[in-house]
């Protein structure tokens, strides 16, 4: 099982990821596309946004091995979807055959009720409520288990640590059934 933290821009799925994954002693990986354009530069096409999925996804395997039975991911491909569509109005297939192979994910979704941090990657400050409706729509209709997380600092983090355990929990009951 994944644990996805997932949302729109600003809404502390970073910070979340790695407070998580330490307070529950489990693997966990942040998000690569940030990491490579805070190296490479904040220009991207579509095409680079396509190869930087498939990294992502690489990328995430080293960090949580496939054997290990839980870990902590920040955003999956759910999120390089919609990154493509709001930005170049389309989501290539690369993507969309991606998404179809996370089956296993499971979501925390962040309310953007954070304060907006501004960052030279991040774009959509007024658009936060309308992205994270985006991904809510995107995790039901692919009918994927999730919780949302709101609150702030250690309000935020408790509630995150709950919702990974319901769904645990949840993942549990489904596969006995």
């Amino acid at each position: 099982m994944r644990i996805v933290i997932t949302g729109a821009e600003s809404s502390g799925k970073s910070s979340l990821t790695e407070s998580l994954g330490r307070l529950l002693n489990l693997p966990f990986a942040l998000e690569y596309a940030r990491y490579y354009l805070e190296q490479s530069g904040p220009e991207y096409d579509l095409e680079l946004l396509s190869r930087l999925s498939v990294l992502h996804r690489q990328y995430q395997q080293t960090k949580v091995s496939c054997d290990a039975p839980l870990g902590i991911f920040d955003t999956d491909l759910i999120n390089y979807k919609i990154w493509a569509e709001e930005v170049f109005g389309c989501c290539p297939q690369v993507i969309s055959t991606g998404i179809a192979r996370e089956s296993s994910h499971v979501y925390l979704l962040c309310k953007p009720d954070l304060p907006w941090e501004p960052d030279p990657l991040r774009q959509n400050p007024d658009d936060r409520e309308q992205l994270y409706q985006r991904h809510l729509h995107e995790i039901e209709r692919l009918k994927r288990p999730f919780e949302i997380v709101e609150g702030r600092g250690e309000q935020r983090l408790a509630a995150a640590e709950a919702a990974v355990k319901r769904l645990i929990r949840q993942n549990m009951s489904d596969n006995q059934a």
